[in-house]
């Protein structure tokens, strides 16, 4: 029985992955399709609240604490999938390993994002 309940866990965490991403998609396909498009010239003019426009628009303009943000909510989930599954460890510790590298594996990207855009001091300003 202990391989029914091993597979019955793999399901549930491959459905709700599967749930989760098409959610994702879902709603991205469902943003393009009823969002406005149309294209005016207003839409790429630079607008500053009354001050004199400068460079380009439309330019890369990064708040302070979001790559701190984007590390926050990269290592929550890994430490929170780590408790669960030290609590499935005891019965399929390969499995477990195997799974946790997985997740791992999913939240390394954007780990190294936002790691890398918080060293950016650059992209903090507005200049």
């Amino acid at each position: 029985m202990p391989n029914d309940q091993g597979l019955q866990i793999l399901l549930t965490f491959s459905a709700a992955l599967v749930i989760g991403v098409g959610i994702g998609i879902l709603g991205f396909i469902l943003g393009r399709l009823l969002a406005p498009s149309r294209n005016l010239e207003r839409k790429r003019l630079r607008y500053e609240c009354g001050n004199p426009p400068r460079g380009r628009a439309r330019g890369l303009f990064m708040m302070q604490y979001y790559p701190y943000l984007i590390v926050f909510l990269t290592v929550e989930p890994v430490m929170i999938y780590s408790f669960l599954l030290l609590m499935q460890a005891h019965n399929s510790p390969s499995r477990v390993l195997l799974l946790f590298l997985i997740i791992l594996g999913i939240i390394t990207p954007p780990l190294v994002f936002g790691l890398n855009s918080a060293r950016r001091l650059k992209l903090w300003s507005a200049e």
